[in-house]
């Protein structure tokens, strides 16, 4: 009977967890929705840093912002918002030696919106649910990334 019990019991929540309230946010790149981009949420309080929250867009630009990515939502503040998408193109496989095709990787969004210290967004979790308003991102780019 024993190990019936311990095969259901929950996942225990990390220490210090902070009551975590439901989060989403919808982005738009050039006026649509943006598919596939990763969204993250950076406390502006110091004390709440090491609790990552963010999501991932799906086809209607929308993120449910989970933290550490399996804990619905994100603790009440205030939060700097980071966007990024990502493309790769050509073959990374390096299995074809008449092949000159190498793998690039490109940058969709503008860089001032992929990184926390530039970025314009702020938006704040408050106690209950929490529909933020919707991001825009701005044009399009393909921007050159890290090579492979």
């Amino acid at each position: 009977m024993f190990a019936v019990f311990t095969g259901c019991a929950s996942e225990e929540k990390p220490d210090g967890l902070p009551v975590l309230y439901p989060a989403e946010v919808t982005v738009h790149q050039g006026g649509a929705p943006l598919v596939g981009a990763s969204v993250q949420l950076v406390s502006t309080d110091p004390t709440l840093s090491k609790w990552v929250s963010g999501g991932s867009t799906n086809e209607n630009g929308e993120a449910v912002i989970m933290t550490h990515g399996k804990y619905p939502g994100a603790p009440a503040g205030k939060y700097k918002v980071t966007v990024n998408k990502t493309q790769i193109e050509g073959s990374a496989s390096g299995n074809d030696p008449g092949s000159s095709n190498e793998a690039k990787m490109f940058d969709l969004v503008d860089a001032k919106y992929r990184v926390v210290t530039t970025t314009p967004i702020e938006v704040e979790v408050t106690a209950g649910e929490n529909k933020l308003d919707a991001i825009e991102v701005g044009a399009a780019v393909k921007d050159a990334a890290a090579a492979l």
